[in-house]
């Protein structure tokens, strides 16, 4: 029976995640469109975009070689950035709030990020052309279900790397129904591992055939957490 109910839960869910996808890079500028999730209101929560030359990982601590303010209250749209691809290779990450104080990485409210790689042969492209970027796909932050019974969920979380989750107080909250960023949820959990990725179980009591939505936030946990910084949910039937 106990394997019964964990095909099921595998097979089910529903996942929204902040998505960040590159839609053109030439030599000197790289434009990214974002789709976030439902409701957020990116200008008020303090989202924004920043670039580090780097490697395909973001500096956490380090300072960026530039950011965009995301404003307004659309959960689309685009953002871009100079660069110089004949000689570095750069990764944008996606914030979903405002820098974050000593004690925490700096930039830990980035959950998606983009890495470009430098051209290869900088002689064979010509002023301006669009290219193809080679590089790694894109990462957003995950939540894949595991097993769900009438007292536990279980679920993996993936958040970008080195990103430390327990430094940065970040949190699960499962919701009776969809995800909130006002309405508070049946349960908040702290994150107490710094990483990156692994598996989670939440005791809680599910009603059977009722959804259930949970929601990984960035940062922000306390005894009333912070609900802006909501990076990717995961919605399923008990």
């Amino acid at each position: 029976m106990a394997k019964s109910v964990k095909s099921q839960a595998l097979a089910g869910g529903s996942l929204s995640q902040t998505v960040l996808k590159v839609i053109q890079v030439t030599e000197s500028i790289i434009v990214l469109q974002y789709e976030l999730l439902p409701d957020t209101n990116p200008g008020a929560n303090g989202n924004f975009a920043a670039i580090w030359q780097n490697t395909n990982n973001i500096p956490y601590s380090q300072t960026p070689e530039g950011t965009a303010p995301v404003t307004g209250s659309s959960q689309k749209g685009q953002l871009s950035f100079p660069v110089d691809l004949r000689q570095n290779s750069y990764i944008i990450g996606y914030s979903v709030g405002p820098e974050l104080k000593d004690g925490s990485q700096k930039y830990g409210n980035v959950c998606s990020t983009v890495y470009i790689p430098s051209i290869p042969k900088p002689q064979s492209i010509k002023e301006n052309a669009v290219v193809e970027a080679d590089g790694d796909d894109p990462f957003f932050a995950d939540l894949t279900l595991g097993v769900i019974t009438g007292d536990t969920v279980t679920f993996k979380y993936a958040v970008p790397e080195n990103c430390q989750p327990k430094t940065n107080k970040a949190w699960v909250g499962v919701f009776r129904g969809s995800a909130s960023y006002n309405n508070p949820p049946e349960k908040a959990v702290a994150m107490t591992s710094n990483e990156d990725s692994g598996w989670m179980a939440i005791n809680h009591k599910f009603v059977a055939n009722k959804k259930y939505t949970l929601a990984y936030f960035m940062s922000g946990y306390s005894d009333t957490p912070t609900q802006t910084r909501m990076a990717v949910t995961l919605s399923f039937t008990a």
